[in-house]
């Protein structure tokens, strides 16, 4: 067991979706980590079965919302169907730096044959990595990191999360038309993706006629995220819409109803869960782009196992991002994006 770290065990009692196939066509980047290029159309033929039992050390920066929740059950589920072992450990937050440096040590320093890292930080995990890289490969899941010491990446460009959502508003209200009140909530601001969601958010929405009213950072832990939502329907009483990440607008569902603002304040949120999957369906929000987080985690698991068998596909690839909205909403593969309803946080595949 890792080092300062409170470890439940779970075993999944789920079946693996058919809708998970061998071949995934997703977004690749040459050169690899460099998203500065625009990624090419590619397939990825995943293994069919490990040639050994390999152990896989997962570390996630939490498991506090559904989004990092389907990442595990990619991970869990491609982890069981092709044949190797997984322990997986979350460090409660991406304020918890200090943590998962420990993890990372501890990973490198344990009986693992690779090490997947969802990082809390952008920079300030690569001398952890860097070390750790020398004992263990590293692989970079769904939060992309600086290249040094990784081996492997499977993550998109969280700009293009960005650009997703402002586009709603780019095509919504172009230049020249109505200019709604927003308020953007992108989520903890030390984050990497946050950083560059927001970097994408701002870039697209310059061609909109929206007028952002604020912007507030934090953690997306709920609580949190509900006092932020409260304090900008507080400080903005005429706010036309709170745009942000998915725990923002989960709770802001909630919050608008109580107030009575329902048919004032509109939703958009910058990736997707569950409820906001609902919530699209249901008319509250207008739109979210998904990466396939769950998806995400099955091509790590991948990535690591083709790396220690000598036979990578890719170094660097991750799902094409889409749009979901009232449109397409019924008519697109969900199972890559969310968990099924019956599978619950697993920390170790044997």
């Amino acid at each position: 067991m890792l080092k300062g770290t409170s470890l439940a065990v779970g075993i999944a009692a789920f079946s693996i979706s058919a809708a998970f196939g061998q071949t995934w066509e997703v977004d690749k980047w040459t050169p690899a980590y460099d998203f500065s290029n625009s990624p090419e159309d590619a397939s990825y033929t995943a293994v069919e079965k490990a040639s050994k039992k390999w152990n896989l050390c997962v570390i996630f920066p939490h498991l506090k919302d559904p989004y990092w929740v389907a990442t595990n059950y990619g991970v869990v589920a491609h982890a069981q169907k092709i044949g190797v072992a997984v322990d997986l450990f979350e460090a409660g937050g991406y304020p918890n730096l200090e943590k998962q440096k420990q993890q990372v040590a501890d990973c490198a320093d344990g009986n693992y044959d690779a090490i997947l890292l969802g990082t809390v930080s952008h920079d300030q995990m690569t001398p952890t990595v860097v070390e750790a890289s020398k004992k263990k490969p590293v692989f970079a899941t769904v939060n992309a990191i600086l290249p040094d010491g990784i081996s492997g990446m499977a993550a998109v460009d969280w700009r293009d999360m960005g650009r997703s959502a402002g586009r709603y508003f780019s095509e919504t209200y172009p230049k020249g038309s109505d200019s709604p009140k927003v308020a953007w909530l992108p989520g903890p601001e030390s984050a990497g993706w946050v950083k560059f969601t927001d970097e994408g958010f701002r870039e697209v929405v310059k061609d909109s006629s929206i007028d952002l009213v604020a912007v507030k950072y934090g953690d997306t832990g709920k609580e949190i995220q509900q006092k932020l939502v409260e304090d900008v329907l507080e400080e903005h009483p005429d706010v036309d819409y709170i745009a942000g990440n998915a725990v923002a607008i989960e709770v802001a569902m909630s919050v608008v109803r109580q107030k009575g603002l329902k048919d004032k304040v509109k939703l958009v949120s910058d990736y997707f869960t569950p409820a906001i999957y609902r919530g699209i369906r249901r008319g509250l929000i207008s739109s979210a782009p998904t990466d396939s987080a769950a998806l995400q985690g099955m091509i790590s698991v991948d990535q690591a196992v083709r790396f220690l068998e000598g036979s990578v596909e890719a170094d660097h690839v991750g799902p094409a991002i889409f749009n979901v909205n009232k449109e397409n909403v019924k008519s697109f593969t969900l199972e890559e994006s969310l968990a099924p309803s019956d599978f619950k946080p697993t920390f170790k595949v044997d």
